[in-house]
């Protein structure tokens, strides 16, 4: 016996949760790209605040992740979305924890 494909419809197109880590996770990839750029075109003499907004972009990737994977238990939203913030907020700290490193 054939097993009856079950579609579900939402009026949500991506979970609260998703987007926040979404979002969260491209800020913080868009602050470590700034912070590179600047720190090659100034030749390493870059203000301290630089350091600070690299700590937030860590905070905001772990949190990021975090949030990513709460969204996971959400039915709302396809699992591409989620999965993709996830993917983000993995790459943000595997290239600070990088940057750290060097």
């Amino acid at each position: 016996m054939k097993k009856k494909k079950v579609y579900r419809f939402s009026d949500e197109v991506m979970a609260k949760d998703t987007i926040i880590s979404f979002i969260f996770g491209l800020v913080a990839l868009a602050i470590i790209i700034v912070s590179v750029i600047m720190s090659i075109v100034k030749k390493g003499n870059v203000p301290d605040q630089i350091g600070y907004l690299l700590l937030a972009a860590l905070v905001m990737g772990i949190t990021a992740f975090i949030m990513g994977v709460i969204a996971y238990k959400d039915p709302d939203g396809g699992v591409l979305t989620k999965r993709t913030s996830v993917f983000i907020s993995v790459i943000d700290i595997i290239i600070l924890i990088i940057l750290y490193i060097v």
